[in-house]
């Protein structure tokens, strides 16, 4: 490469890197919690809080401390849960969710419901259901169907992605393909809505929550992550996380892709976001807003 050309990218990438390190996502076409501040005032529905949890956000995570101190003897400890509506999205025919969460919690805490678990589900019994524990991960979709068991890595924070179209769903794990096959209904439909919970069942546990995300996918290599149309400082905000991924892997290492969450940033789809994408995001970029 021309040391010219490589100079005004990099000068370009800090340009661009300030800009976005200042932006906060707006929602559009995606909702985005990324936890700088408490869950109600993100936009959640607080389900239940019981056992005295203790609850703070520190530098963009949302932590639950969770025990049995202030509660009688297990099962049943200390719990903190929310809920939203899927509703705005019934019908799409492309659908996400995504999250990220670390947990030091037991994997013998897994058949009561702990220590992390998110659902997205529906009155017509489509169910996705994610249970994290510190080093395995519970992936299930109804009682009759296979439920998957998978280890990972303990001690680090992992990404967890459903991907859903009208004739084929996708779970990964840090863009590791996990499982894929022909889903029981289309989803979101039926009063479809999401839930997420901290739980202690008869060990305490400490969670952390990064982000979750959920909403259209955007299209492969738009640049237009909230999917409204336009390119902005919003999507930047994604694409810069993209363009720094060095989030570790499913077993520890770091990510060998962009993975299926940066696919709209992937502009020459060669597998990775990197500064010849970011010169083809400026020229797509519309402005601020």
């Amino acid at each position: 490469m021309d040391t010219r050309m490589r100079g005004d990218r990099i000068h370009l990438a800090a340009t661009w890197l300030l800009l976005g390190a200042a932006t906060v996502p707006a929602h559009a076409q995606v909702f985005s919690s990324e936890f700088l501040s408490d869950p109600v005032s993100e936009g959640w529905e607080l389900i239940q809080q019981y056992c005295e949890p203790e609850l703070w956000v520190e530098q963009g995570w949302y932590h639950q401390q969770l025990d049995l101190e202030a509660c009688p003897p297990g099962p049943q400890g200390g719990h903190d849960s929310y809920r939203r509506s899927l509703e705005p999205f019934n019908g799409a025919t492309q659908f996400f969710m995504e999250f990220r969460v670390v947990t030091n919690g037991d994997r013998s805490e897994i058949p009561g419901g702990a220590p992390t678990v998110v659902v997205i589900a529906n009155s017509f019994d489509v169910i996705y259901h994610v249970t994290v524990a510190q080093d395995l991960v519970k992936f299930a979709r109804d009682v009759d169907l296979p439920i998957w068991f998978i280890e990972i890595a303990s001690g680090v924070p992992h990404t967890y992605r459903i991907e859903l179209y009208s004739d084929r769903y996708l779970f990964y794990i840090d863009a590791y393909l996990i499982d894929e096959g022909v889903p029981e209904g289309p989803f979101p439909a039926n009063d479809s809505r999401i839930s997420w919970r901290g739980r202690s069942w008869y060990l305490p546990c400490e969670n952390a929550w990064d982000y979750i995300r959920y909403g259209i996918t955007p299209l492969d290599a738009s640049g237009d992550y909230d999917s409204d149309g336009a390119v902005t400082r919003d999507d930047f905000y994604f694409f810069h996380e993209c363009l720094t991924n060095d989030r570790p892997g499913i077993h520890g290492g770091p990510a060998n892709n962009a993975g299926p969450g940066c696919r709209f940033a992937d502009f020459d789809s060669d597998g990775d976001t990197d500064l010849r994408d970011l010169a083809e995001f400026q020229n797509a970029f519309s402005g601020a807003d």
